[in-house]
């Protein structure tokens, strides 16, 4: 934060201000209809669907994962698509002047992954008070500059949406010393035909491209992560909370005690944050927003940003909460939602089935016995023949990710 404190846009209808806290609103159903709209001049249809983990040890757990879809009205409304047209009058020599308001040209779609005993509290927080920080954000800009904010000015409207999202948390009467929250998000610059990703904790986006890389002769589906999990085994992450005083071990190393001889090998003891002064918080992921004991042992609300140009060869885009990507491949995603592309719901649906199968092939269990993990999905398709452009795969689309590939996270 740039340490100076905007007023910030008011709360929904009906609820606190920030110095009371915050009351989370009722949650909303799993599942959000298919829709189609036009965002500047891309034309984007997107379908989202959460499905409740099981924890059998606590059964009325509730789903702490939810997911926003912010365009038209609600968001940025400044970046409407407004044309002024000027012609002569047919009767008299008098010029007629219109102006013809065209729809939006951005949008946000975000999914969020809460954590700890108020997770759901606190996923549903950023869900409801990110969309309109940014929106203020970039109307700054706009009001400053007199015209649409630029990429770069997106960039710092999306860091400083997320450090002030984060402030209101943490002075909200959510209990978030342990508690937070991932936010894997995407601003479409629809006048622009480009996307900006921001990421927050070890949810995913995916894009879904076509290429002829492979070495066949017909165009395929690629899966181009863009985004990086920002875990303890990024050594740029480790490096910045071991900076900030913490330690970076796994449970094994914490307690050797809690070893398993008999454990499946390919069972993963993942590298945590702990304090050196307790074994605590324990966290599996470096950034948040939310979790104010690990902030101060470097994990940080700042979100990573990535820009990149929406080709004829781009059609998808998945975000999802790490429910889905840690038994789900990004190739097998990508290729799931390619397969349903003309049914938004139907890729979702079949999307958040294969993940709850894999987790039930992972216990060997059936749904009685299983614990997994909250799934969430959001897949945004990209309908560039509604332009009538035609497919092109001719250019070769160079890697997308900030530095290296995404590790993988294989079931």
């Amino acid at each position: 934060s740039s340490g100076t404190h905007r007023q910030s846009p008011p709360l929904p209808s009906g609820q606190r201000n920030r110095t009371e806290g915050y009351v989370v609103p009722p949650f909303e159903p799993s599942s959000s209809s298919p829709s189609s709209i036009e965002v500047g001049h891309l034309s984007i249809r997107y379908a989202a669907l959460s499905r409740r983990g099981r924890d059998p040890d606590h059964p009325d757990k509730p789903n702490q994962d939810c997911y926003g879809a912010h365009h038209g009205d609600d968001f940025c409304p400044a970046t409407t698509t407004t044309t002024t047209t000027t012609t002569a009058a047919p009767d008299d020599d008098e010029e007629c002047t219109t102006t013809t308001t065209a729809g939006p040209s951005s949008a946000f779609f975000a999914v969020y992954d809460g954590h700890g005993p108020r997770g759901e509290e606190c996923s549903h927080f950023a869900r409801e008070r990110l969309p309109p920080l940014l929106t203020a954000e970039i109307e700054r800009h706009r009001l400053r500059f007199g015209r649409v904010a630029n990429v770069d000015e997106v960039h710092a409207s999306l860091h400083e949406a997320h450090v002030e999202c984060n402030e209101e948390l943490r002075s909200s009467r959510i209990n978030d010393s342990q508690s937070g929250t991932t936010c894997v998000g995407v601003y479409i610059h629809g006048n622009e035909g480009k996307i900006t990703v921001s990421n927050v904790g070890d949810s995913r986006i995916v894009l879904g491209t076509m290429t002829t890389d492979n070495g066949s002769k017909e165009p395929t589906i690629q899966a181009i992560p863009l985004s990086r999990d920002h875990t303890p085994h990024r050594a740029d992450e480790a490096s910045r909370c071991r900076n900030a005083g913490a330690r970076i071990l796994s449970f094994g190393q914490i307690d050797p005690s809690t070893r398993d001889d008999d454990e499946d090998e390919d069972v993963e003891d993942p590298p945590r944050v702990w304090s050196k002064r307790g074994n605590y918080p324990g966290t599996a992921f470096t950034r948040s927003l939310g979790d104010s004991v690990a902030e101060t042992l470097g994990v940080t609300a700042e979100p990573e940003m990535l820009t990149l140009p929406v080709s004829k060869n781009e059609r998808l885009l998945v975000l999802a909460s790490d429910g889905v990507y840690d038994v789900v491949s990004n190739d097998e995603v990508v290729d799931i939602c390619f397969k349903f592309r003309g049914d938004p719901m139907r890729a979702c649906e079949e999307l958040i089935g294969k993940s709850h199968r894999e987790w039930l092939l992972n216990d060997d269990c059936d749904e009685d016995e299983a614990n997994y993990d909250d799934m969430t999905c959001l897949v945004v398709y990209f309908d560039h023949a509604v332009h009538g452009e035609e497919e092109d795969v001719s250019e070769e689309r160079p890697a997308a990710t900030p530095d290296a590939e995404s590790p993988s996270r294989e079931p």
